[in-house]
Parts: structure tokens; sequence; C-alpha cells
């Protein structure tokens, strides 16, 4: 490497190092929000899980007093819940229960009416203070004893109309089973239960790439700006270095800056990814069995790395092009606004849905945006589908190469001086 050049590149490298925006927005700030987000997700879902199904205790108001009112409550007992008997109206008691309480009313006549063939309801008073995951699940815990309460007493009931009968086959002549398919596996887990999983995994890794992308545009942009606004630029030119060399060593510069962002991108998807796992699989033991599945290969974080890196690469190549058109600082920032549309775009449309399900020209659409295949590649984690992915990195280089092409144009000319693209508001004459 020439020195002028190599001078040039270790100058805008120490540069870029020295703007905390740089430092702190696209190393710092991707290497630290998923491994906090994948630790509050792993603590918090531990701590809640722990703390909902705890001790638990609910309030009952038995107007009835019969034998199947009795029994019902023996069966919270049975199921470790403690029973805590009041009398009253239940209007009048609801004020003194506190967040998360749960208050059941058997009114009279439950025992009759069910030996009698007929309805009978029980009516649950759930107290809610703060909306928590921990009430929701009490809640949710109560009315899961009252259903299995159901359906043990209506196996009773048919069993004795129908002796001799499995009342479970009465009841229920089919069942029902789940085998989800993890990559030419069957796990036995439903839909609904791996849907959660997936949907944690893929969720944030596209926000975070596209803000990255969004902030190492904004420094590019700005770089060249900056000279301009400094009269600096000028200076910059006159010294014994080709004009090539002095775009190079600004785009070299950024590229290693994009180097240590990807690297921090890569190594904090894999902390995020890891404690997702691990929350997952103490919520439910057989999500947890197919978690192992769901891990995804080294291979897919190799893909992923190259796919952050040429979007970081691509997202540059455009920064510097239209940095190059700017007047000042303020102009470069208002370029770069109008290119996040592109950059979020992607995001937005693979956590809302499926690119395939998209009508041919919007796939098409999204294809060309460069800034998709990190998003895809990060959602390639889990199928272990990279095509796409692959695909992506060699359209991604010929678009840098295009982007870089326009920006070198652009250098060697004049024009890189008489730009005069300004979003400030012109002065009354």
């Amino acid at each position: 490497m020439p020195s002028g050049l190599r001078l040039l590149v270790v100058k805008e490298i120490k540069d870029l190092l020295r703007d905390p925006k740089i430092l702190v927005g696209i190393i710092i700030f991707p290497a630290l929000l998923l491994p906090l987000m994948g630790a509050a997700i792993s603590v918090s879902t531990g701590s809640t899980i722990e703390k909902a199904y705890g001790n638990l205790s609910i309030y009952v108001v038995d107007d009835d007093g019969g034998p199947l009112s009795q029994a019902l409550l023996d069966y919270f007992g049975a199921n470790y819940v403690e029973v805590k008997e009041v009398s009253g109206p239940p209007e009048s008691i609801l004020g003194g229960l506190s967040g998360g309480d749960v208050l059941l009313h058997i009114p009279a006549g439950f025992s009759s009416n069910i030996t009698g063939g007929n309805w009978s309801e029980v009516v649950m008073y759930i107290n809610f203070k703060d909306f928590s995951m921990v009430e929701f699940i009490k809640s949710g815990r109560v009315d899961q004893i009252i259903s299995s309460f159901k359906s043990e007493l209506v196996r009773h009931l048919v069993s004795e109309e129908a002796p001799g009968r499995d009342p479970n086959a009465l009841l229920n002549p089919i069942r029902q089973d789940y085998q989800s398919v993890i990559k030419g596996e069957a796990f036995r887990i439903s839909p609904a239960a791996l849907q959660g999983t997936v949907q944690m995994q893929t969720l944030m890794g596209p926000i975070v790439i596209m803000l990255v992308l969004i902030l190492a545009m904004q420094i590019a942009a700005t770089s060249i700006a900056i000279e301009k606004e400094a009269k600096t630029l000028e200076t910059l030119l006159t010294v014994p270095v080709s004009r090539m060399s002095i775009l190079f060593g600004k785009l070299a510069g950024s590229v290693t800056v994009a180097l240590l962002a990807t690297v921090a991108n890569v190594l904090a998807f894999t902390y995020y990814i890891g404690a997702v796992l691990g929350s997952a699989g103490a919520a439910a033991g057989d999500i947890g069995q197919a978690g192992l599945k769901l891990a995804p290969a080294p291979e897919g974080y190799l893909i992923l790395g190259l796919s952050i890196f040429g979007a970081l690469i691509s997202a540059l190549a455009i920064a510097l092009t239209l940095g190059t058109l700017a007047q000042d600082v303020r102009g470069a920032q208002s370029i770069i606004g109008i290119v996040i549309v592109p950059v979020f775009l992607p995001a937005i449309f693979l956590m809302m849905g499926d690119l395939s399900a998209l009508p041919q020209a919007m796939q098409v659409a999204l294809y060309l945006i460069p800034f998709t295949y990190p998003a895809l590649a990060s959602q390639a984690l889990i199928t272990g589908n990279y095509g796409m992915s692959l695909i992506g990195l060699v359209y991604m280089a010929f678009f840098t190469l295009a982007m870089l092409y326009i920006a070198a144009k652009i250098f060697s000319s004049e024009r890189i001086m008489t730009a005069r693209i300004s979003f400030k508001a012109k002065k009354a004459e």
C-alpha cells in the first residue's frame, strides 16, 4: 500500500473511532443491546415463572355447601392451592383483594343442579392491579384447575350412566397429536408452542441490523460533508495524493469500522439466541428439546456475518456517494434521512410476514434492496436455508462496486467541490 494512502487510512480510522457516535452507535450499541435483551428475556422469564408458579392461594365464597362444591375445594387442595373460605356477597370482598388475587364464587344449587342433569356455574373474579404477566398466569392456573375438575366430574358422571365403557373414549373419540418436523426430525410440539420460540429468535435481529446500517450511513455521509463545512477538503485535495486514494482511504477507514461492527453484531446474536433458547427451554421442556435442532450451525453465523458486512459496505458506498453531493453536514443528514425508508422496509416486511407470500413485484423490489439480505440471513439461522443469503452476498458485491464507481466519478471531477445539494431554508431576498 502506498505510504500516502496508508496515512489516509490510518487518519480516517482514528477520526472515525474518536467520534463517540461511531464507537457507541455501531460497535458498542449492538454488542450490548442484544446480549442485554437476551439476558433480560432469560431473567424475566425465569423470575416470572418462579413467582407465578409458586405458592398459590384463592378466596372462595361457597354459597352451596354441597358435596360437589366440597369436592371442588378438595381438588384445589390436591393441586397445592391454599383455599381461604370467606363469607358475604362477592362484591363486598373485591375491594380487599390484592393484585393477582382470585375470588371464586360457588352459588347456591351448584351441586343439585349438576346431579339433576342441569347447568351450573361458578364465577371467578380476578383482581388486576399491575396487569403483569404474573397476574395473568395465576388466573390461568386457577382456570386450568377448574377445567381439569370439570373433566374429572364429567368422566365420573358418564361412567355412572354408561358403566363398563371408557368415559374418555365416549367424550373424546378422536385424539389429536402434533409432530412438528424440524430439519427432518419429528418433535412432539404443537405449532402454537413452537411459534413463540421462533418469533423471539427472529424478531429483534432485523431491527438491530437496520439501526446499525442507518447510523453507519449517517456517519459515512457526513465524513465528507464535515470536510467541506470545515473547509479542510480543499487542503486535503492539494496534498500529493490522488483523489482516488483519498476516496478509498475514507472507504477503507469506514470498512475497518464496519468490520468491528460486524464482529460485535455476530457475537451479540450468538449470545441473544442462546439466551432465548435457554429461557424457552425453562418455560417448556419439549421446546428445550426442539431447541437443540433450532440452534444455528456455525456456517449460519458466518453467512450472517458476511451479510451484515456486505450490507454495511453497501450502505457506506451509498453514503459516500450521496455525501459527495452534499454541501454541508445538515444536507448530508437530510439526504440519508430519505434513504432510511428503503433501509427499514425489509425489516418491517420480514418481521410482519413471509416474503414469499408477497406479490411477485413486491418480492422483486425487496430483493433489489441490498439491506434485505442480512435480515434474511438472520432468519436463515433458524431455517438453515442459506441459498438466498448467498445470492445476496454476490448481489451486494456488484451493487457496492456500482456505487463506488459512481462515487469515484464524482470524486475525480470538480463536482466534489461544486456540489450544492443543501436542505437549508433559502433566505428571503
